[in-house]
């Protein structure tokens, strides 16, 4: 029944991410089709395919878990290679972390697709999503989760050089007996070559 004020009541967490995954779908179709449309009528070489079609690097930052109503913070490590799939506008990249939340150790890993903007020669921006097994290890025994992660960063390049920071935003969700949220935010070095 909807409240006295005659607006809708409050969707849930699991509605709102559902429509978010949903409009994150809808938004990278979009984006590769306008991309796709634009590259054609103004051609542009990527920055990075002028030395390399290959990025790999290490990040680290902290970690949020919402689950049940609780929230838990934490800290994480990962690695990841980055490959094009199509030259200048679709990259895969796997990739492993470790980070520690509460009395957990998680290891996710993960295969993702990512969608790059090459800005100018200096700033790339990316989005991208893909699924997510993630290992936990606790006092209380093992077991694993599986999820999406979605996530929109960029990568800085110095100069002509091959080392670049990149600086990403992550948020995963993992189905398990209960909902799990994350959000993740990482930073670190790149290496082209």
């Amino acid at each position: 029944m909807a409240p006295a004020s005659g607006f809708p009541s409050r969707p849930s967490a699991r509605s709102a991410a559902q429509w978010a995954c949903l409009l994150t779908v809808a938004w990278l179709a979009w984006s590769a089709v306008t991309s796709t449309a634009h590259a054609q009528k103004h051609f542009h070489r990527s920055p990075h395919l002028d030395e390399t079609a290959n990025i790999t690097g290490l990040k680290a930052g902290p970690v949020a878990q919402f689950t049940q109503g609780k929230g838990y913070i934490g800290g994480g490590i990962s690695v990841y290679y980055e490959r094009n799939l199509i030259a200048g506008w679709l990259e895969i990249e796997p990739a492993i972390a470790a980070f520690w939340v509460e009395d957990e150790t998680v290891v996710p890993i993960e295969v993702l697709l990512k969608k790059p903007f090459h800005a100018n020669h200096v700033v790339n921006p990316y989005a991208g999503f893909g699924p997510e097994l993630a290992l936990l290890f606790t006092p209380h025994g093992n077991r694993a989760r599986f999820g999406l992660k979605f996530v929109g960063g960029s990568y800085f390049w110095f100069s002509e050089g091959p080392w670049g920071l990149d600086l990403e935003i992550a948020y995963v969700l993992l189905f398990d007996d209960h909902t799990v949220h994350e959000l993740a935010l990482e930073t670190g070095f790149a290496f082209r070559f």
